[in-house]
């Protein structure tokens, strides 16, 4: 037999002999995984990666690049899971930070007072790039009626309601000034002050210090109306703590056991441990001792303590900012803290998301760009807002934050999921219309019960990003939609 060593070991050839050239070990867990590795039929198997891209070129329709033979298969496999697998998962909750929900340890604007109100979200009508999400999140439990408002498939829904509380009037509209944020002075600065090296360069229209792949701390400054700002240090992360935890490539368990016994092969007589990750980039050692101590990470007031620092350093505001700490956040030793802004007495539906681990940060994110008072709006009154939903031109849009945070709560409340029964009739075809019928055309009447003024985020045509007047409407069945307030003469209605 070939005395090549095995690829996965550089220790052990497949004869199970040690290789005098490589370091020696008396362990009798290295003889067991030898004797292991040398009953494997497909030890000197390599994977053709040539022809597998080549056929997923053909089924996708997207070229793919050749890259080298993997020497460790569980390694390679390990490091695609646990590093960049969890550095996207950062990515996408730092891209639109959830403000709705429970379970939380809150503290109001400036730290004091009630909470504020939700913010109102303009879905379709360029408004928060978190409304989108929330609506979607809605739908799921919504009845049919929200799903045939004006704006979700093309929908007919009749809306009425009179006497409302809410007469027209003024109010104060806001804009987001990036001009001095958005620049590679400003990334240059937010990277000193996380710790990161390196010098600014654009990358997809955004500053970049640092990697950008999630293997080492990462900086990200958006030249966008906001200035989106995105950290992110996996050193920091707990998950680095256990990325040592054995793994199976297809998540099969103890399928591979089965089929070798099927082949004949012994079973070792000793436990077989894995060898340990190497030290690839992307699983890198915690950045301090602290991070894998739950008990180091601040909690409570001194986690918004920790925030308010962190952000007031970024240059921020942290007045005008409502904080909640979450302790809970499945990860042990991670606790998130998020900053809702807030306007007038609303959310804007914009605000901050801080990552604690230990005594350190693992991710923060969001806008740096300054607000500017536009002067004031006149705006309609909710009753002329009703009859806004009426009008194709402003549209129906549906916000769900009533019944959504209202779902929230319960789970916290039951922590219990039930699902539908099974229906007990028979499914049948659907009936035939008869000559004569009229032909269906549901519309949806809905009755405003509810009204309440507050600020909307609107992204512009050019990409500036506004707050402005805007009506948040409801009926009796706690479903809200909400239609912008600024009165037609102040509205620029042409097409973009």
């Amino acid at each position: 037999m070939d005395d090549a060593r095995d690829p996965r070991d550089p220790r052990v050839t497949p004869s199970g002999a040690p290789d005098a050239a490589a370091p020696a070990t008396d362990a009798p867990t290295d003889a067991a995984v030898a004797r292991v590795r040398a009953a494997d039929p497909a030890s000197d198997a390599v994977p053709d990666t040539a022809r597998l891209h080549a056929r997923l070129t053909d089924a996708t329709g997207v070229p793919l690049a050749a890259a080298a033979p993997a020497t460790d298969e569980l390694a390679a496999a390990r490091a695609r899971r646990a590093g960049p697998a969890r550095w996207l998962q950062v990515a996408a909750v730092a891209a639109g930070v959830a403000l709705v929900g429970g379970g939380g340890y809150a503290v109001g604007a400036a730290g004091a007072g009630e909470p504020s109100a939700p913010p109102i979200a303009l879905q379709g009508a360029g408004g928060a790039a978190g409304a989108p999400e929330l609506a979607t999140a809605d739908m799921a439990g919504a009845d049919a009626r929200s799903m045939m408002a004006p704006g979700w498939f093309g929908g007919r829904t009749v809306f009425s309601g009179s006497g409302l509380a809410g007469a027209a009037g003024s109010g104060r509209a806001w804009a987001f000034d990036a001009t001095a944020a958005a620049t590679s002075a400003t990334a240059a600065r937010v990277a000193e002050v996380l710790g990161v090296t390196g010098e600014p360069r654009q990358e997809w229209g955004q500053w970049v210090v640092g990697t950008n792949d999630g293997t080492s701390a990462t900086v990200q400054v958006g030249v966008d109306g906001q200035a989106s700002m995105w950290f992110y240090d996996r050193a920091w992360d707990p998950s680095v703590c256990t990325s040592g935890v054995p793994e199976t490539l297809d998540g099969a368990g103890s399928a591979g056991s089965a089929g070798a016994a099927e082949q004949g092969v012994p079973e070792p007589d000793v436990a077989v441990e894995p060898l340990p990750a190497p030290g690839l980039p992307q699983d890198p050692a915690p950045a301090d001792p602290s991070v894998c101590d739950p008990a180091a990470t601040p909690t409570g007031d001194a986690a918004t303590a920790a925030a308010r620092d962190l952000m007031g350093r970024l240059g921020v505001d942290t007045a005008g900012y409502e904080f909640t700490v979450f302790e809970d956040t499945g990860v042990p030793g991670l606790v998130s803290v998020t900053g809702a802004q807030v306007v007038d007495g609303t959310q804007t539906g914009l605000g901050w998301s801080v990552q604690l681990a230990g005594t350190g940060v693992q991710s923060v994110s969001g806008p740096l760009a300054t607000l500017v008072e536009l002067g004031t709006y006149d705006h309609v009154s909710a009753d002329e807002a009703v009859e806004r939903l009426n009008d194709p031109r402003f549209g129906a849009s549906y916000g769900g934050m009533v019944p959504l945070a209202a779902r929230a709560e319960g789970a916290v409340a039951d922590d219990v999921v039930t699902l539908p029964a099974e229906p007990a009739a028979e499914p049948t075809v659907p009936p035939v219309p008869s000559a004569g019928d009229p032909v269906a055309w549901p519309v949806q009447h809905v009755t405003i019960t509810g009204a309440r003024l507050g600020v909307t985020l609107l992204t512009t045509p050019t990409g500036a990003t506004l707050l402005v007047p805007a009506w948040e409407l409801s009926d009796a069945d706690g479903g809200t939609w909400s239609v912008v307030a600024v009165v037609e003469d102040q509205l620029d209605l042409s097409a973009a």
